[in-house]
């Protein structure tokens, strides 16, 4: 996978790994975390009032915050990269999701 790919990512899946559903990025939750939608820069980061998994710090792949036993924690979403054809797959992929350098 792609770092790069992975950081512009933009789709919408908003599952971790582990099944649970992502927190919003400007949930209350997360105002003790230093990367949230209310950080300099959120936008640039794809981060804001959604809960869809991002990579704004450039990790191996895209991930969310979730509960976890009372606690926020993060965890890698289930973005896998695009193989084959089909409707549906531009909303779920790395390859086909995502904001390219130039066009920022």
């Amino acid at each position: 996978m792609n770092e790069h790919t992975s950081f512009n990512y933009r789709g919408r899946v908003n599952q971790a790994v582990n099944g649970k559903t992502c927190l919003h990025w400007n949930s209350h939750l997360l105002l003790d975390h230093p990367i949230n939608a209310f950080m300099e820069d959120a936008d640039f980061y794809g981060i804001g009032e959604h809960n869809f998994c991002r990579n704004p710090d450039e990790d191996e792949k895209p991930w969310c915050y979730v509960r976890k036993n009372h606690k926020v924690e993060w965890e890698f979403c289930d973005v896998s990269p695009c193989s084959g054809t089909g409707k549906g797959l531009e909303v779920s992929c790395l390859a086909a999701v995502y904001v390219s350098q130039s066009s920022r």
